[in-house]
Parts: C-alpha cells; structure tokens; sequence
C-alpha cells in the first residue's frame, strides 16, 4: 500500500516520512525527559503534546481546542489540562527540539549528496537575527486593564544559509527584553572558522571577544556605541552597486578588524548615507567580499517570512509565553522539513529543478493529498522511518522524490505588467455590463 503512495502522492509521502522521522514519539519523548527540569510526564506524554500542537502549525487544524476535538482516540485528559501543560513547556525543550532535528536532518542532507554553495568557501556561514513574536489575544487576568499589545515573547534564531536550515533558537519569555540579553547564550556555541553575520545590535564588545576567543569569525553592521581606535585612515576599495567602498583598520578591545565602509546612492529609511561593516577576516578576501556577504543577511529575514506566510508560527490565542514560544520553535522545525524536502528534489534528479517549482502548485498538491494520505495509511506503516540510518532514510527520500512528476509544478513566470492609463471615472455611469461591452465590440468587428 505504502508503495502505492509513494508512486501516487509523492509529495505528501515525503512530507509525511520527514514528519514520521523528526517527530517520532521516542524522540521526543527522549528530548523531553532530557532537558525538562520542571515539568514531569503524568497523564499525557509530551509526544502527544507535540502532535496537537504540530497540527496547529501546519494548518491542518485552526487551533489547540479544534486538534483536541478531531483526535483520533480520547487522550483522557481534559482540553484545560492540555493548555495548562502547553504554558509550562519549558524553554530548554523547546531549543532543544530544534537543536535535535536539525543535527539529524543535516546527517540526512549529507547522506543525500546534497552540496551547499559556499558563501565563501572555507567558511560556514550563521546568520544571527532576533523574532519577536506578534502580539496574542488578551486571554490573561493580567491583560484585562491594560491598553497596549501583549507581546508573549521573543527569540534570536541562528540559520545556516548554505544548508538552509535552522540550527539554533534561543527563546525567551519577555517580548520587552533586550536581545542582547541573549547574547551569552548564544556566544557559547560558535565552532572554529565558522563565520557569524549579524546586524549592528549584536555588535558588542562581548561578543565580538567571545568569538575571537573560540576562533570564529565575525562579520557585523558597526554599532555607533562601539569603542574603537583607528590605526588607518579610510583608503578607497573599490565599488560596488554604484557606490565606493573604503577600508581602514580599526582595533577594539585590542583586537584587529577591518572596517568597510559602502556608500550609498541613497539613504537608507533612517538617513543613513553609508553603511559600516565590522569583520576580522583576513586582508586577501576583498571589501567587495565583504559588503556583499553583509548584504545576503537579508537571507535570514526571508526564512522568516516563509516561515510566517506557510506555517501558522505565531498563534494568537496561546497568550502564555512558553507555549507561544514552543509554537514558534515547532514552525522552525517544520520549515526544515520543508527545506530538507527541496534539497531531496534536487538531488534525485542531479540538478536544481527546485528553482523552477512553483511553490503556489507545490503547497496546493499537497494540501490535495496530505489528509487522505494519513487517513488511508496505518501509523505502523511508517515505522520504519525513526528506525533507519540517515543513509537508508536518504535513499528512500532520493526513490520517492523521482515520482514527483515536476511539469506539473514547474513555474510560469509572466513578464512584468505593462502601465495603462486608467480611464476617467464617470459618476453618471457607475457601473458597466460586461455581456453589452463584449457585444458593442463583436458588432464593431
């Protein structure tokens, strides 16, 4: 039966492999029992919690109370007792979730054959963005008397743009905070040669030591509060987009960096006439190099916006910041799920044939599809999905991408529309027949 599927629903069966592997009961079970310090299992596992909530995400379901109401067996609790387990998932499994996935679904990419282009070769690339999350529904006593917004958290996510995939997310439960005040967690895990890129919030002494001090590289918007000397005056580095590029060095904290300087044809929203760029890479890779990896930040900020156009990342009626929180870090995962799944297309025909499908018809197939998938196939039957090796679940992802018939989804790109001049309003003819239009012009044919 399941050989059916993969030769009928090829996208869905995808899709739902990848679910059935990152989201398989043991795992986060595991996850779960490993990293929750407060709450404890009773009488609904964690598992469970996940697949209710995953549901909400994906859109299957508009919300918490409509996935309790459609579950398939009673989960013998009550729907406040899923709420109330939902605002005290804590913030260490919710990071750690992605954390775990993510690892794994890199193990797969590279059992896939999948080969990132380098940013700049030699180099891994991390991009380091803040989200704050939109503002929920006023569901708490607490907002009963106040006017403004209630903003249930914020977080700092770290992307690999080369793999496209979320790697990191560190969440915290005070929309109002700083996000430098997350910046000691996230100065713990940068790996030697990688190369941090990040706007001009960011850019602290700490944190560029940090770096530094774990041999990682650090590629920053030069914050106007940052203590530096110059030990150059600004030489011109060539040009780029129409405007020139100078470079100095500078030191801070006693340390050496570079400073490229791009001006701009025009300002930015803030008046800005240039922009500076802090980095401690070596003087052979060019200031070109340099403001044009600066400006391929922006990559981050479209994953972003993927993951709130596709998933339903921020979900208003969760008001308590740790189920908010683990609601956004759910959308992550999935939009590494979805990553995962273009790569596979890819590498089972040997080039990018992503870059010609039509992201309209592929989310449309398999809205078509998902549901009677899960609904005509047992969960025994995806078993063996959480049991094999990222090389055997590679392979399986690699058979079942070939049957994706892709002229049904290539795009049809239409060139930009021509500018009319729209005809004068007449308030004596408010509105026109279309059939009579249609027959003047017949007639005067």
């Amino acid at each position: 039966m399941l050989e059916l599927f993969r030769q009928k629903m090829p996208l869905s069966c995808l899709l739902h492999g990848l679910l059935e592997r990152c989201f398989a009961a043991e795992r986060l079970d595991r996850i779960f029992l490993e990293n929750a310090k407060e709450q404890y299992t009773r009488e609904i596992l964690f598992s469970t919690v996940c697949d209710l909530m995953l549901s909400v995400v994906l859109k299957v379901h508009p919300s918490i109370n409509a996935a309790y109401q459609k579950h398939p067996e009673p989960l013998g609790v009550t729907v406040s007792a899923l709420y109330e387990k939902l605002k005290g998932v804590e913030l260490s499994v919710s990071q750690a979730l992605l954390r775990d996935t993510s690892e794994d679904l890199s193990d797969i990419l590279d059992a896939l054959g999948f080969t990132p282009e380098p940013w700049l070769p030699g180099y891994p690339v991390r991009l380091l963005d803040g989200n704050c999350l939109a503002a929920s529904e006023k569901r708490l006593a607490v907002h009963r008397e106040v006017g403004g917004a209630a903003l249930p958290g914020k977080s700092l996510v770290v992307f690999d743009p080369e793999r496209r995939l979320m790697r990191d997310v560190f969440p915290c439960e005070d929309g109002h905070a700083q996000e430098r005040r997350l910046l000691d967690a996230v100065a713990g895990i940068p790996k030697a040669g990688e190369l941090w890129i990040a706007d001009r919030n960011f850019c602290t002494v700490g944190f560029l030591d940090r770096l530094q001090g774990r041999n990682a590289h650090a590629l920053m918007r030069l914050h106007l509060n940052l203590p530096l000397t110059e030990e150059t005056l600004f030489s011109q580095a060539g040009e780029q987009g129409g405007g020139r590029l100078l470079e100095k060095r500078v030191g801070v904290a006693g340390r050496p960096y570079r400073l490229v300087r791009v001006e701009l044809e025009q300002p930015t929203r803030d008046g800005d006439a240039f922009v500076d760029i802090l980095t401690d890479l070596p003087a052979d890779i060019p200031a070109a190099t340099v403001a044009d990896l600066y400006r391929r930040r922006w990559t981050l900020e479209t994953a972003f916006q993927h993951v709130e156009k596709h998933f339903k990342s921020e979900i208003e009626t969760l008001a308590y910041p740790k189920a908010a929180l683990f609601g956004f870090a759910l959308a992550l995962v999935a939009y590494n799920l979805f990553s995962v799944m273009i790569s596979a297309l890819d590498c089972a025909h040997g080039k990018p044939v992503s870059k010609d499908i039509s992201g309209y018809y592929l989310s449309h197939e398999i809205a078509a599809t998902f549901l009677a998938l899960i609904q005509l196939s047992g969960v025994g039957d995806w078993l063996f999905v959480s049991e094999q090796t990222p090389a055997e679940f590679a392979a399986w992802l690699r058979e079942t991408a070939r049957n994706i018939p892709l002229r049904t989804l290539k795009k049809h790109p239409r060139g930009p529309k021509k500018p009319i001049d729209k005809p004068p309003y007449d308030p004596k003819q408010p509105h026109v027949s279309t059939y009579q239009l249609l027959r003047k012009k017949k007639q005067s044919l």
